[in-house]
């Protein structure tokens, strides 16, 4: 078994990074970065994207620079009102490894890696790429999701020259343009 993340059969999870909940996360601004980051190295390497907003009436919608980062051709995002993103599409929707990032790390994010585990997608969690209000929160969040969960804790560079392999060529070029 290979521990390598391999671009086939991967996806990226944006869990609710909406307008009115950012301001309110330690750090919005520089989790928002890496989200829109995150979703534009998604397409570099061909993998779908899939994203959700918690009760969007009350939060508003997914944040400016993550919708452009998405497209015109990504569908509208499911809206939930449970705090977990799994039910948002059916278990054949989604890869068998997903790539997670977005907020709250302790509430939204954790309950979808829970249930997505339980379903037995294999999970990379972004740490740079998800935030919550309480640094104490995020924090315990990240520990319990690899301590219970097993999920892969690591971030958007390093899943990034993963999926590349090699520093050679027009997607090597197009990923540092991305990162630097």
């Amino acid at each position: 078994m290979s521990w390598r993340l391999n671009p086939r059969g991967t996806g990226l999870l944006v869990v609710d990074v909406q307008e009115r909940l950012l301001p309110a996360i330690r750090n919005g601004e520089a989790v928002v970065a890496r989200v829109a980051l995150a979703v534009k190295v998604a397409q570099l390497f061909g993998l779908p994207v899939f994203h959700t907003e918690q009760v969007p009436q009350k939060l508003g919608p997914t944040v400016a620079a993550v919708r452009e980062a998405l497209g015109v051709e990504q569908p509208p995002a499911p809206t939930k009102t449970a705090f977990s993103s799994a039910d948002c599409y059916q278990p054949d929707e989604l890869p068998k490894t997903l790539i997670v990032v977005g907020v709250e790390t302790h509430v939204c994010v954790r309950q979808t890696v829970f249930d997505l585990r339980e379903r037995g997608h294999e999970i990379y969690l972004l740490a740079d790429a998800v935030g919550s209000r309480s640094e104490t929160d995020h924090r315990l969040a990240l520990h319990e999701l690899r301590e219970i969960a097993h999920a892969r804790i690591t971030t958007l560079e390093a899943i990034a020259w993963e999926m590349l392999g090699k520093a050679e060529g027009e997607p090597f070029k197009k990923l540092l343009a991305l990162l630097k």
